[in-house]
């Protein structure tokens, strides 16, 4: 886990006030929302960007020792946690070498694609299985 990627704070929610934590690694797909490790509640929550982003705060200087409480409590809820916005393991993460897959060569016709898809038993005239019963 990169340092560079996380943010430690502090929400300011009256009652609801607690340390949290912010991995800019999470993505919601949503750009008006964003992930916090909520460290009262002890999980990941989603909130709406406009609304906690105001309540948000550096720790003071005596808030900075829970940085260790913070830290362990979210690594155990990260691993077991599955972002909304998780890509699709053959989309490769931004910045990374991985080249994107490449994409099949594109077919002549339809009909080829048709032509190959239909079996000989299909192309009998025979219509003896599909015959209704006479009563």
């Amino acid at each position: 886990m990169s340092e560079n990627n996380l943010w430690y704070g502090y929400l300011n929610a009256g009652e609801k006030s607690t340390p949290v934590l912010m991995d800019q690694r999470l993505n919601t797909a949503d750009p008006n929302t964003v992930y916090v490790f909520n460290l009262k509640r002890s999980e990941i929550i989603e909130y709406r960007r406009d609304i906690v982003e105001p309540k948000l705060r550096d720790l003071s200087d005596e808030e900075n020792t829970t940085i260790k409480e913070l830290k362990s409590a979210y690594t155990k809820i990260r691993s077991d946690f599955v972002p909304r916005g998780a890509r699709i393991s053959t989309i490769p993460e931004k910045g990374s070498d991985v080249p994107p897959p490449k994409k099949a060569a594109p077919r002549e016709s339809d009909e080829e694609e048709y032509d190959e898809l239909v079996t000989a038993d299909e192309n009998d005239e025979g219509d003896d299985d599909w015959t209704e019963d006479e009563d």
